[in-house]
């Protein structure tokens, strides 16, 4: 599941509902829907890959990342992507 925009290597970001009730899990399941009309990010991948998600993966520079959630503040919460570590 990908949409154009970002370029392939902009950073990757974890998408999620601000809060497990309907409005907020509906402003996830829109935000898919939505991501491909976006400028500059690309929808990588969705938790689960089939049905509603209750986690996106984008990529997309730090600046357009900010000003979507300032556009999504206290619906969706974006945090950055990283790699999991038995180490840190």
């Amino acid at each position: 599941m990908q949409s154009s925009g970002a370029q392939q290597g902009s950073p990757r970001y974890i998408v999620r509902a601000a809060g497990a009730d309907d409005a907020l899990v509906n402003a996830l399941v829109n935000f898919v829907a939505t991501i491909s009309d976006e400028p500059g990010v690309r929808l990588v991948d969705t938790i689960p890959s089939s049905g509603p998600p209750h986690t996106a993966v984008v990529e997309a520079d730090p600046a357009t990342v900010e000003r979507l959630r300032q556009r999504h503040l206290n619906q969706l919460l974006f945090e950055p992507d990283r790699p999991l570590s038995l180490y840190d």
